[in-house]
């Protein structure tokens, strides 16, 4: 079967063991010496629609995926899921929000 990164996208990722449905995939990291897929990462959940950021997003190996279905992407995983840090996010005037916490401390 072959897969656009469009209709990747679209497909809701499901973990085999629970039957938690983990989201649908947001990005795919791609290893650019060996042209192969690392990981696929699925962006955490928007807190107050979007307002106060998200959560931390979610990094699942290439390696963990069982089955590329039509409408899902299967997934089995013996480790805990890894998640990625936040990057700093910006405030109303372009200011780090740590930045403007410590400015309000000073």
């Amino acid at each position: 079967m072959k897969c656009t990164l469009t209709e990747l996208k679209h497909k809701e990722l499901i973990e085999t063991k629970t039957g938690t449905m983990l989201g649908k995939i947001s990005d795919i990291e791609i290893d650019t010496d060996n042209a192969s897929i690392v990981s696929v990462i699925v962006y955490g959940r928007p807190r107050l629609f979007g307002i106060l950021g998200r959560d931390s997003d979610m990094i699942i190996r290439y390696s963990d995926i069982d089955l590329i279905g039509r409408d899902t992407v299967l997934i089995s995983s013996d480790e805990k899921l890894s998640w990625r840090e936040q990057q700093p996010r910006l405030g109303f005037i372009g200011k780090s929000r740590d930045d403007e916490a410590q400015t309000a401390y000073a």
